[in-house]
Protein backbone atom coordinates (compact mmCIF):
# COMPACT_ATOMS: atom_id res chain seq x y z
CA UNK A 1 0.00 0.00 0.00
CA UNK A 2 1.56 3.67 -0.92
CA UNK A 3 0.62 6.89 1.01
CA UNK A 4 1.39 10.08 1.05
CA UNK A 5 2.02 10.12 4.22
CA UNK A 6 3.69 8.20 6.83
CA UNK A 7 1.81 5.39 8.58
CA UNK A 8 2.26 5.41 12.18
CA UNK A 9 2.64 2.31 13.63
CA UNK A 10 4.58 -0.22 15.90
CA UNK A 11 8.15 0.16 15.72
CA UNK A 12 10.38 -2.34 13.83
CA UNK A 13 10.18 -5.80 15.91
CA UNK A 14 7.44 -5.18 18.33
CA UNK A 15 5.93 -2.37 20.26
CA UNK A 16 8.43 0.00 22.00
CA UNK A 17 8.75 -0.86 25.43
CA UNK A 18 6.62 1.27 26.75
CA UNK A 19 3.47 1.08 24.44
CA UNK A 20 4.45 -2.83 24.44
CA UNK A 21 4.44 -2.90 28.19
CA UNK A 22 0.72 -1.27 28.46
CA UNK A 23 -0.48 -3.46 26.21
CA UNK A 24 0.36 -6.29 27.70
CA UNK A 25 -0.28 -5.11 31.28
CA UNK A 26 -4.17 -4.32 30.02
CA UNK A 27 -4.22 -7.78 28.24
CA UNK A 28 -3.58 -9.31 31.25
CA UNK A 29 -6.04 -7.32 33.22
CA UNK A 30 -8.59 -8.51 30.84
CA UNK A 31 -7.67 -11.80 31.48
CA UNK A 32 -8.14 -11.53 35.49
CA UNK A 33 -11.07 -9.94 35.02
CA UNK A 34 -12.82 -11.75 32.44
CA UNK A 35 -11.23 -14.92 31.95
CA UNK A 36 -11.49 -14.14 28.17
CA UNK A 37 -8.45 -14.56 25.92
CA UNK A 38 -7.39 -11.68 24.85
CA UNK A 39 -5.19 -10.17 22.07
CA UNK A 40 -4.07 -6.90 20.98
CA UNK A 41 -3.63 -5.48 17.46
CA UNK A 42 -1.71 -1.92 16.78
CA UNK A 43 -1.49 -0.50 12.43
CA UNK A 44 1.57 -0.87 11.74
CA UNK A 45 2.75 -0.26 7.54
CA UNK A 46 -1.04 -0.82 6.77
CA UNK A 47 -1.07 -3.99 8.56
CA UNK A 48 -2.69 -4.84 12.11
CA UNK A 49 0.31 -6.42 14.01
CA UNK A 50 -0.38 -8.64 17.17
CA UNK A 51 1.67 -6.68 20.04
CA UNK A 52 0.13 -8.42 23.15
CA UNK A 53 -1.97 -11.04 24.19
CA UNK A 54 -2.70 -13.77 26.38
CA UNK A 55 -3.66 -17.52 25.90
CA UNK A 56 -2.83 -19.17 23.13
CA UNK A 57 -2.18 -15.64 21.11
CA UNK A 58 -3.07 -16.07 17.16
CA UNK A 59 -1.18 -17.44 14.99
CA UNK A 60 -1.83 -14.83 12.65
CA UNK A 61 1.77 -11.94 12.92
CA UNK A 62 0.02 -9.36 10.31
CA UNK A 63 -3.62 -9.16 9.13
CA UNK A 64 -5.15 -6.92 6.51
CA UNK A 65 -7.40 -3.59 7.74
CA UNK A 66 -10.44 -5.61 5.69
CA UNK A 67 -9.83 -9.25 7.29
CA UNK A 68 -12.01 -10.76 9.47
CA UNK A 69 -13.45 -8.69 12.39
CA UNK A 70 -10.83 -7.72 13.56
CA UNK A 71 -9.93 -5.60 9.90
CA UNK A 72 -13.46 -4.86 10.07
CA UNK A 73 -13.56 -3.17 13.22
CA UNK A 74 -10.48 -1.08 12.52
CA UNK A 75 -12.15 -0.14 9.02
CA UNK A 76 -15.17 0.90 10.11
CA UNK A 77 -14.01 2.30 13.73
CA UNK A 78 -17.08 0.10 14.83
CA UNK A 79 -17.59 -2.96 17.35
CA UNK A 80 -17.57 -5.93 16.31
CA UNK A 81 -19.34 -9.26 18.06
CA UNK A 82 -19.79 -12.60 16.53
CA UNK A 83 -21.95 -14.51 16.80
CA UNK A 84 -24.71 -12.19 17.09
CA UNK A 85 -26.68 -14.16 19.64
CA UNK A 86 -23.71 -14.15 22.55
CA UNK A 87 -26.13 -13.44 25.15
CA UNK A 88 -28.94 -15.80 25.07
CA UNK A 89 -28.77 -18.66 27.64
CA UNK A 90 -30.00 -21.28 25.83
CA UNK A 91 -27.62 -20.59 22.60
CA UNK A 92 -25.62 -23.41 21.98
CA UNK A 93 -21.85 -23.41 23.44
CA UNK A 94 -19.81 -21.85 20.96
CA UNK A 95 -16.34 -19.88 20.32
CA UNK A 96 -17.12 -16.18 19.51
CA UNK A 97 -15.34 -12.75 18.89
CA UNK A 98 -15.73 -9.04 19.89
CA UNK A 99 -13.27 -6.45 18.76
CA UNK A 100 -13.61 -2.86 20.03
CA UNK A 101 -11.74 0.32 18.20
CA UNK A 102 -8.75 1.77 20.16
CA UNK A 103 -8.68 5.57 19.45
CA UNK A 104 -5.71 7.90 20.06
CA UNK A 105 -6.73 11.44 18.96
CA UNK A 106 -9.15 10.92 17.86
CA UNK A 107 -7.94 8.58 15.53
CA UNK A 108 -8.17 4.44 14.97
CA UNK A 109 -4.91 2.79 15.95
CA UNK A 110 -5.79 -0.84 16.46
CA UNK A 111 -8.07 -3.37 17.81
CA UNK A 112 -8.96 -4.89 21.08
CA UNK A 113 -9.41 -8.49 20.75
CA UNK A 114 -11.51 -11.09 23.14
CA UNK A 115 -12.39 -14.44 22.47
CA UNK A 116 -15.02 -16.78 24.30
CA UNK A 117 -16.54 -19.83 24.35
CA UNK A 118 -20.50 -19.91 25.63
CA UNK A 119 -22.35 -17.32 26.73
CA UNK A 120 -20.96 -14.04 28.05
CA UNK A 121 -21.85 -12.70 31.19
CA UNK A 122 -23.89 -9.20 31.10
CA UNK A 123 -20.90 -6.62 32.03
CA UNK A 124 -17.87 -8.42 30.56
CA UNK A 125 -18.25 -6.42 26.94
CA UNK A 126 -18.61 -3.26 29.22
CA UNK A 127 -14.93 -4.31 30.59
CA UNK A 128 -13.55 -4.85 27.37
CA UNK A 129 -15.19 -1.53 26.05
CA UNK A 130 -13.50 0.88 29.08
CA UNK A 131 -9.96 -0.85 28.30
CA UNK A 132 -10.33 -0.06 24.81
CA UNK A 133 -10.59 3.10 25.50
CA UNK A 134 -8.13 3.05 28.57
CA UNK A 135 -5.66 1.90 26.43
CA UNK A 136 -6.00 4.28 23.90
CA UNK A 137 -5.73 7.28 26.01
CA UNK A 138 -2.26 5.77 27.53
CA UNK A 139 -0.73 4.99 24.35
CA UNK A 140 -1.91 9.06 23.50
CA UNK A 141 -0.19 9.85 26.85
CA UNK A 142 2.94 7.91 25.89
CA UNK A 143 2.75 10.02 22.31
CA UNK A 144 0.91 7.72 20.66
CA UNK A 145 2.32 4.49 18.56
CA UNK A 146 5.89 5.04 17.16
CA UNK A 147 6.13 6.03 13.56
CA UNK A 148 7.61 3.53 10.97
CA UNK A 149 10.99 3.89 11.23
CA UNK A 150 12.72 5.29 7.57
CA UNK A 151 13.78 1.79 6.64
CA UNK A 152 10.11 0.42 7.16
CA UNK A 153 8.94 2.87 5.05
CA UNK A 154 11.44 2.54 2.55
CA UNK A 155 10.95 -1.91 2.16
CA UNK A 156 7.35 -1.09 2.14
CA UNK A 157 7.20 1.45 -1.30
CA UNK A 158 9.44 -0.41 -2.55
CA UNK A 159 7.64 -3.78 -2.15
CA UNK A 160 4.53 -1.64 -3.43
CA UNK A 161 6.44 -0.61 -6.63
CA UNK A 162 7.54 -4.08 -7.77
CA UNK A 163 3.90 -5.49 -7.70
CA UNK A 164 3.45 -2.34 -10.38
CA UNK A 165 2.92 -2.86 -14.37
CA UNK A 166 1.56 0.22 -15.37
CA UNK A 167 4.11 3.17 -15.78
CA UNK A 168 2.04 5.99 -14.94
CA UNK A 169 0.75 3.86 -12.01
CA UNK A 170 4.66 3.60 -11.19
CA UNK A 171 5.12 7.03 -11.47
CA UNK A 172 2.55 8.07 -9.53
CA UNK A 173 4.11 6.01 -6.54
CA UNK A 174 7.43 7.12 -7.12
CA UNK A 175 6.33 10.89 -6.06
CA UNK A 176 4.75 9.52 -3.27
CA UNK A 177 6.95 7.33 -1.80
CA UNK A 178 10.04 10.34 -2.19
CA UNK A 179 7.18 12.64 -0.28
CA UNK A 180 6.92 10.47 2.17
CA UNK A 181 10.70 9.66 2.72
CA UNK A 182 11.76 13.56 2.41
CA UNK A 183 9.31 15.49 4.42
CA UNK A 184 9.21 17.61 0.98
CA UNK A 185 5.68 18.84 -0.41
CA UNK A 186 5.72 18.28 -3.98
CA UNK A 187 7.31 16.12 -6.70
CA UNK A 188 7.25 15.45 -10.16
CA UNK A 189 9.01 12.77 -12.85
CA UNK A 190 10.12 13.52 -15.86
CA UNK A 191 10.47 10.65 -18.26
CA UNK A 192 12.12 10.79 -21.88
CA UNK A 193 10.12 10.84 -25.20
CA UNK A 194 8.86 7.08 -26.23
CA UNK A 195 12.03 5.38 -27.88
CA UNK A 196 13.75 8.78 -27.50
CA UNK A 197 16.22 7.18 -24.94
CA UNK A 198 17.39 4.67 -27.67
CA UNK A 199 18.73 7.46 -29.31
CA UNK A 200 20.50 9.17 -27.07
CA UNK A 201 24.20 10.08 -27.00
CA UNK A 202 26.25 11.45 -23.87
CA UNK A 203 27.50 14.57 -24.79
CA UNK A 204 31.58 14.36 -25.60
CA UNK A 205 33.68 13.42 -22.88
CA UNK A 206 35.97 16.12 -21.74
CA UNK A 207 39.56 15.96 -21.03
CA UNK A 208 41.39 13.34 -19.01
CA UNK A 209 38.44 11.18 -19.64
CA UNK A 210 36.26 13.26 -17.85
CA UNK A 211 32.45 12.11 -17.44
CA UNK A 212 30.16 12.60 -20.34
CA UNK A 213 27.51 15.65 -19.57
CA UNK A 214 23.78 15.43 -19.36
CA UNK A 215 22.54 13.29 -21.46
CA UNK A 216 20.31 14.92 -24.80
CA UNK A 217 17.03 13.30 -23.65
CA UNK A 218 16.73 15.32 -20.97
CA UNK A 219 15.66 17.98 -24.08
CA UNK A 220 12.84 15.14 -24.90
CA UNK A 221 11.22 14.64 -21.96
CA UNK A 222 7.68 14.86 -21.46
CA UNK A 223 6.16 14.84 -18.00
CA UNK A 224 5.00 11.68 -16.38
CA UNK A 225 2.88 12.55 -12.73
CA UNK A 226 3.18 15.29 -10.76
CA UNK A 227 1.56 16.31 -7.66
CA UNK A 228 1.51 18.89 -4.54
CA UNK A 229 1.43 22.64 -4.98
CA UNK A 230 4.48 23.08 -7.02
CA UNK A 231 3.91 19.81 -9.09
CA UNK A 232 2.82 21.67 -11.88
CA UNK A 233 5.93 24.48 -11.54
CA UNK A 234 8.12 21.25 -11.73
CA UNK A 235 6.77 19.77 -14.37
CA UNK A 236 7.00 22.47 -17.03
CA UNK A 237 10.12 23.31 -15.76
CA UNK A 238 12.37 24.76 -18.82
CA UNK A 239 14.29 22.00 -20.85
CA UNK A 240 17.93 23.85 -20.35
CA UNK A 241 17.25 24.09 -16.63
CA UNK A 242 16.30 20.23 -16.99
CA UNK A 243 19.33 19.28 -18.80
CA UNK A 244 21.45 21.33 -15.97
CA UNK A 245 19.98 18.77 -13.32
CA UNK A 246 20.33 15.29 -15.10
CA UNK A 247 23.15 13.43 -14.43
CA UNK A 248 24.98 11.05 -17.12
CA UNK A 249 23.67 7.50 -17.13
CA UNK A 250 25.71 5.26 -14.90
CA UNK A 251 25.62 2.20 -12.73
CA UNK A 252 23.93 4.85 -10.61
CA UNK A 253 22.62 8.07 -9.95
CA UNK A 254 23.28 11.04 -7.38
CA UNK A 255 20.87 13.54 -5.57
CA UNK A 256 21.32 16.89 -6.42
CA UNK A 257 20.10 19.78 -3.86
CA UNK A 258 19.88 23.03 -4.73
CA UNK A 259 18.03 26.03 -2.80
CA UNK A 260 16.79 28.23 -5.96
CA UNK A 261 16.27 31.35 -4.13
CA UNK A 262 20.23 31.27 -3.61
CA UNK A 263 21.73 29.86 -6.37
CA UNK A 264 21.97 31.45 -9.48
CA UNK A 265 24.88 29.48 -11.23
CA UNK A 266 21.51 26.73 -12.18
CA UNK A 267 19.75 27.97 -15.57
CA UNK A 268 16.39 27.93 -15.64
CA UNK A 269 15.39 28.10 -11.91
CA UNK A 270 13.85 31.45 -12.13
CA UNK A 271 10.40 29.79 -12.71
CA UNK A 272 10.88 27.57 -9.89
CA UNK A 273 11.62 30.70 -7.47
CA UNK A 274 8.82 32.40 -8.82
CA UNK A 275 6.91 29.74 -7.92
CA UNK A 276 7.77 29.84 -4.57
CA UNK A 277 10.37 26.75 -4.12
CA UNK A 278 13.02 27.51 -1.88
CA UNK A 279 14.04 23.59 -1.77
CA UNK A 280 14.91 21.70 -4.69
CA UNK A 281 16.12 17.90 -4.85
CA UNK A 282 16.67 16.46 -8.42
CA UNK A 283 17.91 12.99 -9.12
CA UNK A 284 18.25 10.94 -12.50
CA UNK A 285 16.75 7.47 -12.77
CA UNK A 286 18.77 5.47 -14.23
CA UNK A 287 18.74 1.37 -14.98
CA UNK A 288 21.09 -0.50 -17.10
CA UNK A 289 22.87 2.41 -18.05
CA UNK A 290 19.86 4.06 -19.75
CA UNK A 291 17.61 7.24 -18.51
CA UNK A 292 14.22 6.27 -17.18
CA UNK A 293 13.25 9.77 -15.81
CA UNK A 294 14.33 12.81 -13.38
CA UNK A 295 12.42 13.12 -10.54
CA UNK A 296 12.26 16.17 -9.30
CA UNK A 297 10.66 17.19 -5.28
CA UNK A 298 10.16 20.58 -3.98
CA UNK A 299 9.40 22.73 -0.40
CA UNK A 300 8.55 26.10 -0.16
CA UNK A 301 10.59 26.41 2.74
CA UNK A 302 14.45 26.43 2.65
CA UNK A 303 15.70 23.49 4.76
CA UNK A 304 18.53 21.05 4.79
CA UNK A 305 18.40 17.96 3.42
CA UNK A 306 19.83 14.70 6.17
CA UNK A 307 22.48 12.79 4.03
CA UNK A 308 20.51 9.67 5.35
CA UNK A 309 17.66 11.18 3.22
CA UNK A 310 19.50 11.84 0.44
CA UNK A 311 20.84 8.18 0.68
CA UNK A 312 17.24 6.71 1.10
CA UNK A 313 15.93 8.76 -1.81
CA UNK A 314 18.81 7.44 -4.45
CA UNK A 315 17.94 3.82 -3.22
CA UNK A 316 14.38 4.65 -4.40
CA UNK A 317 15.62 6.11 -7.41
CA UNK A 318 17.60 3.53 -8.54
CA UNK A 319 14.58 0.57 -7.62
CA UNK A 320 12.06 2.80 -9.51
CA UNK A 321 14.31 3.30 -12.84
CA UNK A 322 14.67 -0.84 -12.37
CA UNK A 323 10.78 -0.85 -12.70
CA UNK A 324 10.22 1.69 -14.87
CA UNK A 325 12.97 -0.39 -17.25
CA UNK A 326 10.78 -3.67 -16.50
CA UNK A 327 7.63 -2.13 -18.03
CA UNK A 328 8.78 -0.47 -20.40
CA UNK A 329 10.03 -3.65 -21.87
CA UNK A 330 6.91 -5.48 -20.80
CA UNK A 331 4.89 -3.11 -23.17
CA UNK A 332 7.22 -3.45 -25.56
CA UNK A 333 6.99 -7.19 -25.56
CA UNK A 334 3.18 -6.92 -25.41
CA UNK A 335 3.54 -4.57 -28.34
CA UNK A 336 5.55 -7.32 -30.29
CA UNK A 337 3.05 -10.04 -29.27
CA UNK A 338 0.39 -7.68 -31.29
CA UNK A 339 1.76 -6.77 -34.30
CA UNK A 340 3.66 -7.76 -37.46
CA UNK A 341 7.17 -7.45 -36.98
CA UNK A 342 7.65 -6.11 -41.04
CA UNK A 343 5.62 -3.56 -41.57
CA UNK A 344 4.33 -2.63 -37.48
CA UNK A 345 0.47 -3.06 -38.35
CA UNK A 346 -1.62 -5.55 -36.21
CA UNK A 347 -1.82 -9.19 -37.27
CA UNK A 348 -4.10 -12.20 -37.77
CA UNK A 349 -4.78 -12.56 -34.17
CA UNK A 350 -5.11 -8.85 -33.45
CA UNK A 351 -7.49 -8.12 -36.24
CA UNK A 352 -10.05 -10.97 -35.21
CA UNK A 353 -9.58 -9.48 -31.90
CA UNK A 354 -10.39 -5.81 -32.88
CA UNK A 355 -13.59 -7.65 -34.97
CA UNK A 356 -14.63 -9.31 -32.27
CA UNK A 357 -14.67 -5.96 -30.13
CA UNK A 358 -16.04 -3.97 -33.38
CA UNK A 359 -19.66 -5.53 -32.04
CA UNK A 360 -20.54 -2.36 -30.41
CA UNK A 361 -20.27 -0.17 -33.74
CA UNK A 362 -22.20 -2.05 -35.86
CA UNK A 363 -21.53 -0.15 -39.30
CA UNK A 364 -17.89 -1.05 -38.84
CA UNK A 365 -16.56 -2.53 -42.84
CA UNK A 366 -14.40 -5.50 -43.15
CA UNK A 367 -11.89 -4.57 -45.90
CA UNK A 368 -10.03 -7.58 -47.32
CA UNK A 369 -6.63 -6.17 -49.42
CA UNK A 370 -4.74 -8.69 -51.65
CA UNK A 371 -1.89 -7.67 -53.91
CA UNK A 372 -2.24 -8.80 -57.52
CA UNK A 373 1.06 -10.85 -58.64
CA UNK A 374 2.52 -10.21 -55.79
CA UNK A 375 4.38 -13.99 -56.07
CA UNK A 376 5.47 -12.56 -59.17
CA UNK A 377 7.96 -9.81 -57.65
CA UNK A 378 9.07 -12.30 -54.94
CA UNK A 379 10.36 -14.70 -57.93
CA UNK A 380 11.49 -11.87 -60.14
CA UNK A 381 13.26 -9.47 -57.68
CA UNK A 382 13.88 -11.11 -54.46
CA UNK A 383 12.52 -11.40 -50.98
CA UNK A 384 14.05 -8.53 -50.05
CA UNK A 385 12.52 -6.41 -52.82
CA UNK A 386 8.85 -7.99 -51.52
CA UNK A 387 9.47 -6.65 -48.19
CA UNK A 388 9.85 -3.21 -49.09
CA UNK A 389 7.08 -3.48 -50.98
CA UNK A 390 5.16 -4.35 -48.07
CA UNK A 391 6.22 -1.98 -46.09
CA UNK A 392 5.43 0.86 -48.55
CA UNK A 393 1.88 -0.76 -49.65
CA UNK A 394 1.17 -0.97 -45.35
CA UNK A 395 2.42 2.84 -45.52
CA UNK A 396 0.21 3.89 -48.46
CA UNK A 397 -2.91 2.27 -47.33
CA UNK A 398 -2.53 3.48 -43.74
CA UNK A 399 -2.26 7.10 -45.34
CA UNK A 400 -5.62 6.90 -46.31
CA UNK A 401 -7.52 5.90 -43.48
CA UNK A 402 -9.24 8.22 -41.42
CA UNK A 403 -9.18 8.72 -37.90
CA UNK A 404 -10.75 5.43 -35.88
CA UNK A 405 -9.60 3.01 -38.97
CA UNK A 406 -7.65 0.19 -38.07
CA UNK A 407 -5.56 -1.69 -40.45
CA UNK A 408 -3.70 -5.08 -39.87
CA UNK A 409 -1.53 -7.41 -42.20
CA UNK A 410 -3.57 -10.75 -41.85
CA UNK A 411 -1.42 -12.61 -44.16
CA UNK A 412 1.98 -12.80 -46.54
CA UNK A 413 0.52 -10.42 -49.43
CA UNK A 414 -3.00 -9.95 -47.39
CA UNK A 415 -4.48 -6.59 -45.85
CA UNK A 416 -7.44 -6.27 -43.74
CA UNK A 417 -9.09 -2.57 -42.43
CA UNK A 418 -11.82 -2.16 -39.75
CA UNK A 419 -13.54 0.95 -41.68
CA UNK A 420 -16.41 2.81 -39.24
CA UNK A 421 -18.94 3.51 -42.31
CA UNK A 422 -22.35 4.68 -42.97
CA UNK A 423 -23.73 2.30 -45.25
CA UNK A 424 -22.45 0.49 -48.61
CA UNK A 425 -21.93 3.38 -50.66
CA UNK A 426 -19.53 4.88 -47.81
CA UNK A 427 -17.62 1.59 -47.61
CA UNK A 428 -17.49 1.38 -51.29
CA UNK A 429 -15.66 5.26 -51.34
CA UNK A 430 -13.49 3.91 -48.94
CA UNK A 431 -12.18 0.77 -50.40
CA UNK A 432 -11.86 2.99 -53.62
CA UNK A 433 -9.48 4.95 -51.72
CA UNK A 434 -7.13 2.58 -50.66
CA UNK A 435 -6.74 1.39 -53.76
CA UNK A 436 -6.11 4.60 -54.95
CA UNK A 437 -3.33 5.35 -52.61
CA UNK A 438 -1.53 1.96 -53.90
CA UNK A 439 -2.13 3.34 -57.55
CA UNK A 440 -0.52 6.75 -56.54
CA UNK A 441 2.45 5.25 -54.51
CA UNK A 442 3.73 3.55 -57.83
CA UNK A 443 4.97 0.74 -56.34
CA UNK A 444 4.66 -1.59 -60.13
CA UNK A 445 1.78 -3.30 -57.98
CA UNK A 446 -2.29 -3.42 -58.10
CA UNK A 447 -4.38 -4.63 -55.38
CA UNK A 448 -7.54 -6.44 -55.54
CA UNK A 449 -10.37 -4.88 -52.59
CA UNK A 450 -13.45 -6.90 -51.08
CA UNK A 451 -15.48 -4.89 -48.53
CA UNK A 452 -18.40 -6.66 -46.38
CA UNK A 453 -20.74 -4.15 -44.00
CA UNK A 454 -22.31 -6.11 -41.52
CA UNK A 455 -25.33 -7.57 -41.21
CA UNK A 456 -27.82 -7.73 -38.02
CA UNK A 457 -26.57 -9.89 -35.23
CA UNK A 458 -24.02 -11.43 -38.43
CA UNK A 459 -21.29 -13.91 -36.90
CA UNK A 460 -17.66 -12.29 -37.51
CA UNK A 461 -17.35 -15.87 -39.88
CA UNK A 462 -19.82 -14.90 -42.39
CA UNK A 463 -18.86 -10.82 -42.29
CA UNK A 464 -15.30 -11.93 -43.54
CA UNK A 465 -16.30 -14.77 -45.59
CA UNK A 466 -18.77 -12.09 -47.40
CA UNK A 467 -15.47 -9.43 -47.61
CA UNK A 468 -13.41 -12.73 -49.04
CA UNK A 469 -16.20 -13.49 -51.77
CA UNK A 470 -16.37 -9.70 -52.67
CA UNK A 471 -12.50 -9.95 -53.04
CA UNK A 472 -12.59 -13.32 -54.92
CA UNK A 473 -15.08 -11.40 -57.45
CA UNK A 474 -12.77 -8.89 -58.28
CA UNK A 475 -9.95 -11.51 -58.91
CA UNK A 476 -12.29 -12.86 -61.20
CA UNK A 477 -13.06 -9.80 -63.54
CA UNK A 478 -8.95 -9.29 -63.80
CA UNK A 479 -8.03 -7.82 -60.39
CA UNK A 480 -7.13 -4.08 -59.42
CA UNK A 481 -10.47 -3.16 -58.63
CA UNK A 482 -12.98 -2.83 -55.50
CA UNK A 483 -15.94 -5.18 -54.83
CA UNK A 484 -18.44 -4.44 -51.80
CA UNK A 485 -20.88 -7.90 -51.02
CA UNK A 486 -24.10 -7.52 -50.83
CA UNK A 487 -26.47 -7.60 -47.94
CA UNK A 488 -28.92 -10.42 -49.10
CA UNK A 489 -27.15 -13.61 -49.81
CA UNK A 490 -24.04 -15.85 -50.51
CA UNK A 491 -21.89 -14.38 -53.42
CA UNK A 492 -22.40 -17.78 -54.98
CA UNK A 493 -25.47 -17.19 -55.95
CA UNK A 494 -24.56 -14.46 -58.09
CA UNK A 495 -27.48 -11.86 -57.02
CA UNK A 496 -25.67 -9.58 -54.34
CA UNK A 497 -25.07 -6.48 -55.24
CA UNK A 498 -21.20 -6.26 -56.03
CA UNK A 499 -20.22 -2.48 -56.96
CA UNK A 500 -16.57 -3.00 -58.44
CA UNK A 501 -14.59 0.18 -59.18
CA UNK A 502 -12.41 -0.20 -62.16
CA UNK A 503 -8.86 1.63 -62.22
CA UNK A 504 -9.47 4.26 -64.98
CA UNK A 505 -12.67 5.60 -64.05
CA UNK A 506 -16.55 5.54 -63.19
CA UNK A 507 -18.36 4.58 -65.58
CA UNK A 508 -19.79 1.71 -64.89
CA UNK A 509 -21.97 -1.75 -66.50
CA UNK A 510 -24.45 -3.74 -64.85
CA UNK A 511 -24.51 -7.01 -65.05
CA UNK A 512 -26.72 -9.26 -63.22
CA UNK A 513 -26.61 -6.91 -59.94
CA UNK A 514 -22.70 -6.21 -60.73
CA UNK A 515 -21.57 -2.83 -61.59
CA UNK A 516 -18.32 -2.83 -64.07
CA UNK A 517 -16.08 0.04 -64.41
CA UNK A 518 -13.79 -0.96 -67.23
CA UNK A 519 -10.75 1.00 -68.60
CA UNK A 520 -12.25 2.89 -71.21
CA UNK A 521 -16.54 3.41 -71.42
CA UNK A 522 -19.08 1.17 -70.02
CA UNK A 523 -19.52 -1.79 -72.06
CA UNK A 524 -22.52 -4.93 -71.81
CA UNK A 525 -21.73 -8.02 -70.57
CA UNK A 526 -23.74 -11.05 -70.82
CA UNK A 527 -26.01 -12.02 -67.50
CA UNK A 528 -24.28 -15.47 -66.55
CA UNK A 529 -20.70 -13.94 -67.44
CA UNK A 530 -18.61 -11.84 -65.45
CA UNK A 531 -16.12 -9.26 -66.29
CA UNK A 532 -12.83 -8.98 -66.43
CA UNK A 533 -10.64 -5.68 -66.92
CA UNK A 534 -7.94 -6.76 -69.31
CA UNK A 535 -5.10 -4.46 -70.93
CA UNK A 536 -7.92 -3.21 -73.61
CA UNK A 537 -10.72 -4.10 -71.81
CA UNK A 538 -13.41 -5.96 -70.24
CA UNK A 539 -13.47 -9.18 -71.69
CA UNK A 540 -15.74 -12.04 -70.65
CA UNK A 541 -14.91 -14.78 -68.65
CA UNK A 542 -17.25 -17.88 -66.47
CA UNK A 543 -18.97 -17.93 -63.57
CA UNK A 544 -18.04 -17.06 -60.17
CA UNK A 545 -16.59 -20.15 -59.76
CA UNK A 546 -13.73 -19.18 -61.66
CA UNK A 547 -12.85 -16.94 -59.02
CA UNK A 548 -12.35 -19.35 -56.47
CA UNK A 549 -10.09 -21.07 -58.95
CA UNK A 550 -8.30 -18.20 -60.22
CA UNK A 551 -7.48 -16.89 -56.40
CA UNK A 552 -6.14 -20.51 -55.09
CA UNK A 553 -4.06 -20.37 -58.01
CA UNK A 554 -2.32 -17.54 -56.90
CA UNK A 555 -3.13 -14.90 -58.77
Amino acid sequence: MVTDRPIHGVALGGASAEVGAVCQTVADRLAVDTGLLTSIWLERGGRLRCVAGTGDRPGREGVSPTAGAVGATFTADAETVAPEDWGRRDAAPAVGEACFPIRSDGCVIGVLEVRFAGPLRSNDLDRVRRAAAGLGDEIAALGGPPAESAAQRMLRHMTSLSALEDPAAIATAVLSAAIDLMGLESAALVRPVAGAEHAATPAAPGPLGAAPGPLDTALTATPAAAIGPLGTALADLPTDALAALTHPAGDAAEALVLHPGDDPTHPGLASLRGAGVRTLVAISLVAQGRPRGVLLLAGRAERRVPTEDVELLELLAAHAATCLRTADLMRSLRERAATDPLTGLGHHATFHEALARTHRRPQTAVVVVDLDGFKRINDTYGHQHGDQVLRAIAAALSGALRRGDTLFRIGGDEFAALLAVADADEALDAGTRLRAAVAKAGLGVTVSIGVAVPRPDEPDGELLGRADRALYRVKAMGRDGVAVAGPDGPESTRRDGVAVAGPDGPESTRCNGVAVAGPDAAESIGRDTLAVAGPDGPEPIGRAAGALTAHQAGT
